[in-house]
């Protein structure tokens, strides 16, 4: 095993430096490295300070690095991470992790108003924060969330943070690991699908939307009835790719991966509709509707701004994208097609959350457990009961 290096520090002087022939002097202010060997290589690193003092700290810290690596774990730092730079490493990974743009914007939004929640009690140390104090903050959470669901999404955030920054070795502890589950109430998993009339009223309203351009409309046409008949959601239709649009005897089939999970998607569309979605004239040949310059976001958010035009022609209340993904999710269960299957063709892993949300619309589950509960009415019931 490799013994513990001798780190040193030494000066790079500035050429009008007085003291630059001494390069341990300690008495100006021009940069502070360090300088060691390990293995028979020589390393030399930026200490980041002009004085001698923190290059000692830049020192020292360097030398827990390579005790930590000879004793085969971590040693704790002599400095604590403030809320900020915690942060700043958390959404590191998570980028680094290939982690959805959508989900990394919540961690920042999220995360932010944490940072600013603190900042105002004058906590600026993660390892100060406790669990009363985010026991307080989730206080304010309502400002911000209207329903159960969206509050439980935005503990699991700060869950999730924590937890990355205890495994981290930032922190001895993780707050947020005894923080009180948040109830879900049964409306929050009520879905509201359109319906066809509604859909209906929507394709009509298109034409009439003087104030989007004709190749607009053409497009937000197409974009509407893709995600009808395929399930898709709003950010997955506008970044899908033409090589992703497959030939499949008389239809065409969506071979495709969702942005916000990676999890794959094998769809079948109508003939009809895959010949207008091959028709459709983008910006970029890679892509029908995303000109690919733009972010994921700001490209969705366009076609969010057009879609909310249409809703608005057609007197549509409360219309969202999402909608259109219930209504696909809803005329399959309604046509007996298994929960399961139906899972599977929105993209979803796990399966429960599509029981959640679905389970009520399940023409095939209410008809087996109507089978299976009138068949012990014979066997445990007296007749007449």
């Amino acid at each position: 095993m490799s013994s513990i290096p001798t780190i040193e520090i030494f000066v790079r002087h500035a050429a009008n430096c007085k003291y630059r022939d001494d390069e341990r002097s300690k008495r100006c202010r021009c940069r502070k490295h360090l300088r060691w060997t390990w293995e028979g290589k020589q390393y030399r690193q930026s200490a980041k300070t002009r004085s001698w003092d923190g290059a000692e700290r830049a020192k020292r810290e360097r030398e827990l690095q390579y005790e930590a690596a000879q004793l085969g774990r971590p040693v704790a730092d002599n400095k604590p991470v403030t809320v900020e730079r915690a942060i700043q490493v958390f959404l590191a990974d998570k980028i680094g992790a290939k982690t959805g743009g959508s989900t990394v914007s919540k961690y920042k939004l999220t995360l932010s108003r944490l940072q600013d929640f603190f900042s105002q009690q004058n906590i600026y140390f993660l390892s100060e924060i406790k669990l009363a104090h985010l026991s307080m903050w989730r206080e304010n959470w309502r400002s911000y969330y209207d329903s159960s669901f969206s509050l439980r999404n935005n503990q699991s955030r700060i869950r999730h943070f924590f937890r990355y920054c205890h495994n981290a070795g930032f922190i001895p502890d993780n707050p947020a690991a005894k923080l009180s589950a948040i109830r879900i109430k049964e409306d929050d998993y009520d879905v509201v699908p359109f319906t066809d009339k509604e859909y209906r009223a929507i394709l009509d309203a298109i034409p009439k939307c003087d104030d989007m351009a004709s190749a607009s409309r053409d497009r937000v046409r197409v974009l509407i009835q893709l995600q009808r008949w395929s399930g898709l959601s709003l950010v997955d239709a506008v970044c899908l790719e033409r090589r992703e649009v497959v030939k499949d005897g008389n239809h065409y089939r969506l071979v495709t991966s969702r942005r916000k999970s990676g999890t794959r998607i094998n769809n079948v569309i109508p003939g009809w509709l895959g010949k207008e979605l091959l028709l459709v004239k983008g910006e970029n040949r890679q892509y029908f509707f995303w000109s690919g310059q733009s972010t994921r976001k700001s490209a969705t958010s366009v076609y969010d701004k057009l879609y909310r035009r249409v809703f608005k022609k057609a007197h549509i209340i409360g219309g969202g994208s999402h909608r259109f993904r219930h209504l696909f999710a809803v005329s399959l269960l309604e046509a007996g097609v298994d929960l399961r299957v139906v899972s599977k063709a929105l993209g979803q892993s796990n399966l429960a959350v599509t029981e959640r949300y679905y389970a009520k619309w399940s023409r095939k589950q209410q008809v087996l457990l109507a089978r299976e509960l009138t068949k012990t009415w014979g066997k445990s019931l007296p007749q007449g009961s």
